[in-house]
Formats: C-alpha cells, sequence, structure tokens
C-alpha cells in the first residue's frame, strides 16, 4: 500500500462524513406506482466503531444502497437480477476469496481498515460506498446504474460507474446489436464523438491523442458502457479507460432522435 500524501488526507477527511442516522439497516423505500417491477430500496452504513461517537469527526466507513426487486409471478428473472446486483456489492478484488453477504464484506473493509491502521496511523479514514440506482423501470426495459467510490490510502480516491440495461420479460441484458441495425458502428461513432469532443471542449480538428486521450489509432470510438435513459443513450467512460486519472472520467449522452435510422423498429419504445 502506498502511503498517502497528507494533502490526499485533507480531501479525503472533507469527503467522508459520519452518517449516524443511517447506522445500521435502514428501513426500505417502497417502490413507486406505475413502475414495471415492484422493488424496494435497502441502505446499509457500518463506521468504524472507534470515532463513531466523537461529534463532527470524519470516521471510516461502508456504505450500500440497492434496490430488491420483487416477482409479479416467475421468480426466476427476477432473482437472475437480484443476484446481479448482489454479485457488484460483493465483488472482491480476489474473486475467490469475495466475502457471501452484505455483512461479512462490511465488517471485513473496517478489519482491514484496523490492520492498515497499525502500520500507517496518520493514514487518514477510508471509504467505501457502492449504489445501485434505477435509470428506467418499463415493461420493456430496466436500466441501473452502478456506481462505486472506494478510497483505501494512496495518492488518490478511486470511482466508477457501470450500466446494465435488461429486458424484464427475459432478464437478458441488452446489447446496442439487440437496438441498432446491422452496421451501426461507424454512425454511431460520427455521432457520439461530436458529443465527445463537446463535453471535453475539443474542436473537430484537435487530435485526441495528442490532448491524451488513449483511443486506438486516436480514432473515438463508443464503448459498451451505456445507458438507456430517458431522453436519450448515455455513454460512460471511466477513470483511466481512456485518459490519465487527471482528466476524470467522460460521460455523454446521444438524444433518440439523432438516432433515428439507427434504431431497429423494435427499439421504437425507447423514443415513446
Amino acid at each position: 500500500m502506498n502511503k498517502p500524501s497528507k494533502a490526499w488526507v485533507s480531501v479525503i477527511l472533507g469527503l467522508v462524513t459520519v452518517l449516524n442516522a443511517s447506522h445500521g439497516v435502514a428501513n426500505p423505500v417502497s417502490t413507486q406506482q406505475g413502475d414495471a417491477i415492484p422493488f424496494t430500496v435497502n441502505e446499509r452504513v457500518e463506521i468504524d466503531g472507534r470515532c463513531a461517537q466523537l461529534p463532527k469527526t470524519p470516521c471510516t466507513q461502508i456504505k450500500v444502497s440497492y434496490p430488491r426487486f420483487e416477482a409479479k409471478s416467475s421468480s426466476v428473472v427476477i432473482d437472475a437480477i437480484n443476484r446481479n446486483i448482489k454479485q457488484f456489492l460483493l465483488q472482491s478484488a480476489s474473486p475467490e476469496n469475495a466475502p457471501k453477504s452484505i455483512e461479512v464484506a462490511m465488517a471485513k473493509f473496517l478489519r482491514d481498515y484496523e490492520n492498515a491502521s497499525r502500520e500507517y496511523p496518520h493514514q487518514g479514514v477510508w471509504a467505501d460506498e457502492k449504489t445501485v440506482e434505477i435509470l428506467q423501470n418499463r415493461p420493456k426495459l430496466l436500466s441501473l446504474q452502478y456506481s462505486h467510490y472506494w478510497y483505501t490510502g494512496g495518492a488518490h480516491p478511486n470511482s466508477s460507474r457501470t450500466y446494465w440495461n435488461y429486458d424484464p420479460s427475459t432478464g437478458k441484458q441488452i446489447q446496442l446489436s439487440d437496438l441498432l441495425v446491422e452496421g451501426y458502428a461507424p454512425k454511431l461513432n460520427r455521432i457520439a464523438e461530436k458529443h465527445f469532443r463537446k463535453v471535453r471542449e475539443l474542436d473537430a480538428n484537435t487530435s485526441l491523442s495528442q490532448v491524451g486521450f488513449w483511443f486506438e489509432n486516436g480514432q473515438f470510438k463508443v464503448n459498451t458502457n451505456f445507458a438507456l435513459g430517458s431522453k436519450g443513450v448515455i455513454f460512460f467512460f471511466n477513470t483511466y479507460e481512456i485518459s490519465p486519472y487527471v482528466m476524470g472520467p467522460t460521460e455523454i449522452l446521444i438524444p433518440y432522435g439523432e438516432l433515428k435510422g439507427l434504431l431497429k423498429d423494435e427499439a421504437s419504445f425507447l423514443q415513446g
């Protein structure tokens, strides 16, 4: 483990706060009427007990917030979606040693921090937060955003965002090829690049490689990390995916109207 700089310790101390009101298992939040799949939102926070009672003191903490979907009839598909969410919450750097439950994962995180604190007494607090949010919950589409923020010592915190789009009737993950006509890639990349350059404040003639992006052969290309939002298709490039940490992540939104001619007929419900 790298010993963090004093500057980043200060940053982390400012970012992580004590959530005493949320300590333990929070009351689930029920689904809103009109959603295709009923669900409850569950949240749990565990805090380093050695400082949890000290007022205005940042503490090491681990937090999860996620929906649990409820089957209206057959549970096979819904159970599969819930398992995928649980796998995300329990994922570990060592899959063979992944914890079996959220409670075990939280206890291990706090135990690892306590052990590390003995070696690096001035390292500052740790943080781990995993959140699963519902972007769309419709009869033909369930779109989820999986977010992870963590800091366990070192130069800086890290974060990631991953999207999953499901067909609620089958549980199958929706791919771009399921939505777009054959041979869609060249046109989609041209459209997406315009939005990418706008977000990054780059003109059409600026070389992506020269300003620090890592696209193969310097040519822009969308990734497979996309969400079907209410207004359009969202593509998200995580930190380190196409550029150094200092440049941060990039999100672009392509309105559905710009995808006319690319969307398959059976995907027309997205524009509704």
